[in-house]
């Protein structure tokens, strides 16, 4: 019974040792899995170690199922597997902790040379950025100085123009310069007329006051016309342009509007003489009542009362005559508001007067107008003489009396240059 038991005993042990070697057979192919995907100098040393461990697994079975098969024989066949099973897990045991060695080995090997990689491809990543950074900045530059130059292009084209420009009118000047200096150079000390230059130049001044001082445009241009007959005596051709200027002021002054200023102001001063003769609306009578027909005497004696009555109004009416008026009288005008009513049509009419005269057009109107609501107010309308009266004013309300006076002569700025300009030659040539 204890050879039994000590049998069971060795039997349950072999069994363990046997699972313990297929766990161990199963960690050892997993590592190999894993080393399969190492670098090829791992991989030679994975494939030893594994034969080894195949070896020892294949000489494990056949060693387990001897001692399964000699137990019932001997029980030192039973000590000589367990000393076998001892030893081969030593030898497993030694395997996988040289295996692990290796790997530790490889691990410490291959993180280094991961670690400069990681840092090379940093360095590489900062560089590329640094090198983006540059571009673009070179980029913004380069738009930068594109329009820039684009702006330079756009200012010589500019300068260019504008030189040609001034370099033709540099030309022109320089042609005109030597007109001049040949003209004067022909006509320097033989001016025995220049005394003619100068009266027109005093005639165009006298012209020039004539307009501003006394609006007296007609003889103005009496004036301009006189001075331009005295420079064309002359038979100067470098006094053309002053002719021309004179024309073109004749032209202006014959344009402006020749209002009749002598004319309306006496027009004015024959309405004013009118003014006490015109008739005020003193009295407004309203119209008288018809009178109602007279009764007859009869023949009858029983209407005494009636035929006394009626012969009394016979008898009265031959006497006084009563005139019955409904509507309202209006009351008769004082002297002093008769007075008042001539002294503002004759004042409104002479501020008219005035203002024509000074050539102030819209008071002239706002006058003759007040004149007329005066008249229309405190005159009789039905009268002939106050009708033609009306008429009268209200044909020189619809006069025109604006003008636009030129605020200056353009021929007399030039001409007084020209004769300054040879008076200092005189001086200069000693004459």
């Amino acid at each position: 019974m204890a050879a039994d038991a000590t049998g069971n005993n060795m039997e349950k042990n072999a069994n363990k040792d046997a699972n313990q070697g297929a766990e161990q057979h199963d960690d050892i192919i997993e590592a190999t899995v894993v080393e399969k995907s190492s670098e090829t100098s791992q991989e030679s040393v994975s494939d030893t170690t594994t034969e080894q461990t195949h070896e020892s697994v294949a000489d494990a079975i056949p060693t387990t199922t001897f001692t399964q098969e000699t137990q019932s024989h001997s029980h030192k066949g039973v000590w000589v597997v367990s000393i076998l099973n001892f030893l081969l897990i030593i030898i497993l045991a030694a395997t996988a902790y040289w295996y692990w060695q290796q790997q530790q080995n490889t691990t410490i090997q291959a993180n280094p040379k991961v670690t400069a990689l990681e840092s090379s491809m940093t360095k590489v990543n900062n560089q590329l950025e640094t090198l983006n950074a540059a571009l673009n900045s070179n980029k913004t530059l380069t738009n930068d100085q594109q329009t820039l130059l684009l702006e330079l292009v756009e200012t010589s084209s500019k300068q260019v123009i504008t030189l040609d420009d001034i370099a033709q009118r540099v030309q022109l000047n320089e042609l005109k310069n030597v007109g001049l200096a040949q003209r004067i150079a022909d006509v320097s000390g033989r001016r025995p007329s220049d005394w003619l230059l100068a009266e027109a130049d005093y005639l165009v001044k006298l012209a020039g006051k004539k307009l501003w001082l006394e609006n007296d445009v007609k003889s103005a241009i009496m004036l301009l016309k006189s001075a331009d007959v005295r420079i064309s005596d002359l038979a100067d051709a470098s006094l053309l342009p002053v002719r021309a200027l004179l024309a073109k002021d004749i032209q202006t002054l014959q344009q402006v509007n020749q209002v009749a200023t002598e004319s309306i102001a006496l027009s004015i001063s024959a309405l004013i003489a009118q003014v006490d003769t015109l008739p005020l609306d003193t009295l407004k009578l309203p119209d008288a009542e018809v009178p109602a027909q007279q009764a007859t005497v009869s023949n009858d004696v029983s209407n005494w009362q009636e035929n006394l009555k009626a012969s009394w109004d016979a008898i009265v009416s031959d006497f006084v005559t009563v005139e019955k008026r409904t509507a309202a009288i209006t009351p008769f005008m004082s002297a002093k508001q008769q007075w008042l009513a001539r002294e503002q049509l004759k004042f409104a009419l002479l501020n008219a007067q005035q203002a024509v005269m000074q050539g102030q057009s819209t008071l002239y109107k706002q006058a003759l107008q007040q004149s007329l609501d005066i008249v229309v107010a405190h005159y009789q309308l039905d009268n002939v003489g106050i009708e033609a009266y009306i008429s009268t004013i209200q044909e020189l309300v619809m006069l025109d009396t604006s003008r636009e006076l030129p605020a200056q002569l353009d021929a007399q700025q030039p001409l007084g240059e020209i004769i300054e300009q040879r008076i200092q030659t005189l001086f200069a040539g000693g004459r």
